[in-house]
């Protein structure tokens, strides 16, 4: 169980999220995976103590401050999430039932045994939960959080995208609806295939936003090896060096999205070291110094193929408030921000902090200046491919009120 529930972990946000949908875990296949692990838990402890009340304890307490760990400990971060919590807790329950059931009737439950101690340890718990847990977390209330199948509508749109990007070329996989955690948003999540051979190496994954449709993402790449999913870029060779890469991506880029010729700038750069992945072309553009909404980036790798696709469709100018923060100032934001929310811990040594872009970003339906600020540890170089929205190391900060934001879509940090 734990070893499952902090693979991929990383920095904390401190951040935990309340779904209001209780009932929703139970139709999404990632609640019910989150209920099964648990059985074994609490099946396993109750026929290992016999006794009912400290492996209930037991079976709400682990769940809880795992969630609270994922939530707040660097290091072991992920997403903090009330679903989470309630599935395990209900699973180890289950499973604890099923054995005290088997006990019972053998005869070998010891009903009473360890009820003091578990009560004991029930109001330590709240007591710790309340005063010192709980004010070292901030909560974000949501109506749901998890996996569900996608609607016709949903398909229809993932289809209609698909179709844009790339033709007939591939079929599709499983489609799910996915709202965003901790932000107001939802996206359509899938995975391709090829149409001429279902069972070629590595798939494609995507995404499409929802219900805006103004954001495709899709990645033909199998950890950090190329695989045989990408499309093919025809009249492309396979490109040797930066110039004949951005040759590849113009001509897709010319076939699929002609509207990106109107583009102010472009930008080509190597993925991986030595460019073993290829590079990446990104078509952007700027109004009065601020990169606007629209943008599309296209990763040919060394056989000439896309591997990787960003479409993010928006408006290419925009009457923006005047900006009143340089970029000295927004990574001071950043850098007082982050003390704040460490608890008096400080700062890891040799943090470092790079406002490296001012972005048009859309927040409650009104449009604002934001500077990008890259938090890296000191050994990461300063340059910095253009930035994505949902980059874990970077933060936005509102260029005229100074506002802190963990993304495009979150809340202020303060708040």
């Amino acid at each position: 169980m734990l070893g499952v529930t902090f693979m991929g972990s990383g920095p904390a946000d401190g951040q935990c999220v309340i779904n209001h949908d209780a009932l929703e875990p139970f139709r999404t296949t990632q609640g019910l995976w989150n209920l099964a692990m648990t059985v074994p838990l609490g099946l396993f402890a109750m026929l290992a103590s016999r006794r009912p009340l400290p492996v209930l304890v037991g079976v709400v307490a682990l769940p809880l401050a795992v969630e609270f760990t994922q939530g707040r400990v660097d290091g072991l971060g992920r997403v903090c999430d009330s679903t989470d919590a309630e599935m395990n807790i209900l699973g180890g329950v289950a499973g604890a039932a099923v054995a005290a059931l088997a006990l019972a009737v053998r005869g070998r439950l010891r009903w009473r045994a360890g009820a003091k101690a578990a009560l004991v340890a029930s109001a330590a718990l709240l007591v710790i939960g309340a005063v010192v847990a709980r004010p070292l977390v901030s909560f974000t209330h949501v109506d749901d959080t998890g996996l569900s199948e996608a609607v016709d509508e949903q398909r229809k749109a993932v289809e209609e995208a698909v179709r844009e990007a790339f033709g007939d070329r591939y079929v599709f996989g499983r489609v799910y609806n996915q709202p965003c955690t901790g932000v107001p948003c939802t996206n359509v999540i899938f995975s391709l295939l090829r149409r001429d051979d279902a069972q070629a190496e590595g798939y494609g994954d995507g995404t499409l936003s929802w219900p805006d449709r103004k954001r495709l993402t899709i990645v033909f790449e199998d950890g950090e090896r190329p695989t045989a999913m990408g499309f093919p870029v025809s009249g492309a060779e396979p490109p040797s060096d930066e110039k004949e890469a951005y040759e590849a991506a113009q001509r897709y880029m010319g076939a699929h999205y002609p509207w990106a010729r109107e583009a102010g700038a472009h930008a080509t750069y190597p993925v991986g070291e030595e460019a073993e992945l290829g590079w990446t072309t990104g078509w952007t553009w700027e109004d009065h110094g601020v990169l606007m909404p629209r943008a599309l980036d296209v990763q040919i790798d060394r056989k000439g193929r896309v591997s990787q696709l960003d479409v993010t469709l928006g408006p290419t100018h925009l009457e923006l408030e005047k900006a009143k923060l340089g970029a000295d100032r927004a990574e001071r934001a950043v850098r007082e921000g982050m003390a704040a929310r460490s608890g008096g811990r400080g700062l890891p040594d040799g943090v470092r902090f790079h406002a490296f872009a001012l972005k048009a970003v859309e927040r409650d339906g009104e449009w604002r200046a934001e500077w990008l600020v890259r938090v890296t540890d000191g050994a990461t170089p300063r340059e910095t491919a253009p930035p994505t929205p949902n980059s874990p190391d970077i933060l936005w900060v509102d260029a005229v009120s100074g506002d802190v934001h963990n993304s495009a879509l979150g809340p202020a940090m303060s708040s």
